[in-house]
């Protein structure tokens, strides 16, 4: 899982061990070499060794194939076997992109719509929302995070039982976390909840368990043959071990409730494969596997009030867009419990990668993806800032005032106590949090800003249709009391 807030453990030990048994996988085009693609997964390396981590994978790809890979450390510290090409890791979030795959793949097949209201299509929906009349929910809206709810419990995150439970059964442990806590459509708020609820809707759909139709549809057209949902015999030879933040403690296997929010497990090159699948818009090997419309559709978030505003980065179809240097970059992390993960691919330089290390160590997860983020981009030129707009004073006033925190991923007693205020000083609206300086939000069109280190929009103010003003973006969700 990305983020798993409040559930699992921080501590960052940084510690540098005297030993490290690595297997080298390397597998370069001519232009590699050239290109610093060595130099980089060396970076990535002594990252891993310096933070004491015991495996690392990375994959470097473009649309024709594979420009880099490498494999690094062992598959656990006791046995000390070398990680190697067939060696599987528990990549957490990043099953929510393979979800709305099989969303995608059955929407092609007319399975499903991901528009369509659910409450037309199943007889007793597993939620409850007061906005239904009005507002009710989609499949889209459970995939982009907009559904309205909180995030899933601790009973859903680390289940206990050696048994894969049904989806069925998983809705069982918590109906509180599918209560539609703000209007839905509305605000991005992450829920793993959401992905959950949509594997079982495809099931209800296609009256075939989700690993089926995966395995039938996503995997296999894909070729990625060592992915699963769960963990068979041949994920229990290859896994590698997860541990803790000190890199060192063994954490169990994660029987997540909802498999389709976070239970995927799968090697290294076959998450290359999938990444130039997104880069060639759909096509594996020139085979057509979803229409390139449906790939933007994954990229593009439409389900929020920022989205519907023009705010291109957020929540798709389990891909993020967010923006790196002024380029977009689309990406989705995960967090294993022992694991973290990420891929991220560039439409303007045709660049992807994918990268995971065995430890749930932040720290060193953040450096190497920022170095990763940088290498998409480094064949780009830079991105000028938008330049600004002069709004209507009037405009302007009309969106001053004190806001009161909307959404919340985990729910505590006083989240709703939480305010800001948009003030406007010398001509410019500005964000202030109690206790902090103001920031400046510029102008770059009627609803849609950026801040002074940023190139590009990240940030919607603006009136709903209701006349409420609402500001989306980094900052979270807020609604003007």
């Amino acid at each position: 899982m990305s983020s798993r807030t409040g559930f699992s453990r921080y501590a960052l030990i940084q510690r540098v061990h005297g030993f490290a048994v690595a297997c080298l996988l390397l597998a370069t085009s001519p232009l590699a070499a050239a290109d610093g693609h060595a130099a980089l997964l060396d970076r990535i390396d002594a990252i891993r060794r310096a933070h004491g981590i015991a495996a690392a994978a990375v994959v470097l790809v473009d649309g024709d194939g594979v420009l880099a890979q490498r494999s690094v450390g062992v598959t656990d510290w006791h046995s000390a076997t070398p990680v190697d090409a067939d060696t599987r890791y528990k990549v957490g979030s990043v099953s929510k992109v393979f979800t709305a795959l099989a969303i995608q793949i059955a929407a092609r097949q007319g399975i499903v719509a991901l528009d369509q209201p659910l409450q037309q299509t199943l007889a007793n929906p597993p939620w409850q929302n007061r906005w239904r009349a009005t507002r009710p929910l989609t499949l889209a809206m459970l995939l982009e995070h907009s559904a309205g709810w909180f995030d899933m419990g601790r009973a859903e995150f680390d289940s206990a039982d050696p048994t894969p439970l049904t989806l069925p059964q998983a809705l069982a442990l918590n109906p509180a976390s599918r209560i539609s806590q703000w209007p839905p459509g509305m605000h991005a708020s992450y829920s793993n909840t959401g992905p959950g609820v949509a594997g079982y809707v495809l099931e209800q759909a296609s009256g075939v368990s989700f690993e089926a139709f995966t395995q039938r549809h996503v995997f296999s057209p894909l070729q990625l043959h060592s992915a699963s949902f769960l963990r068979d015999a041949a994920t229990r030879q290859h896994l590698a071990q997860g541990y803790d933040s000190d890199g060192r403690t063994p954490i169990p296997y994660w029987h997540i409730a909802y498999r389709p929010a976070g239970g995927l497990n799968i090697t290294a090159a076959d998450m290359g494969r999938f990444v130039r699948f997104m880069l060639n818009r759909g096509s594996r090997d020139g085979v057509r596997v979803l229409d390139p419309a449906q790939i933007a559709r994954m990229e593009q978030p439409r389900t929020t009030l920022a989205a519907r505003h023009g705010l291109p980065l957020g929540y798709g179809l389990g891909i993020e867009a967010t923006a790196h240097h002024g380029h977009v970059l689309y990406t989705h992390g995960g967090d294993g419990d022992g694991y973290l993960s990420r891929f991220g691919y560039s439409r303007e330089s045709g660049r992807g990668y994918f990268v995971v290390i065995t430890a749930f160590n932040r720290r060193a997860h953040a450096a190497i993806t920022a170095a990763l983020a940088d290498w998409l981009v480094a064949p780009l030129p830079p991105v000028a800032a938008a330049p600004e707009r002069v709004l209507p004073l009037k405009n302007m006033q009309a969106l001053t005032g004190e806001y009161q925190l909307a959404s919340t991923r985990f729910a505590r007693p006083d989240w709703q106590q939480q305010t800001l205020r948009i003030v406007l000083r010398e001509g410019r609206l500005h964000t202030q949090r109690p206790g902090e300086s103001a920031r400046v939000l510029i102008a770059l069109g009627d609803d849609l800003f950026r801040r002074e280190d940023e190139a590009i929009a990240s940030t919607v103010l603006a009136l709903d249709a209701d006349g409420s003003a609402v500001l989306q973006g980094a900052m979270g969700n807020w609604l003007r009391q």
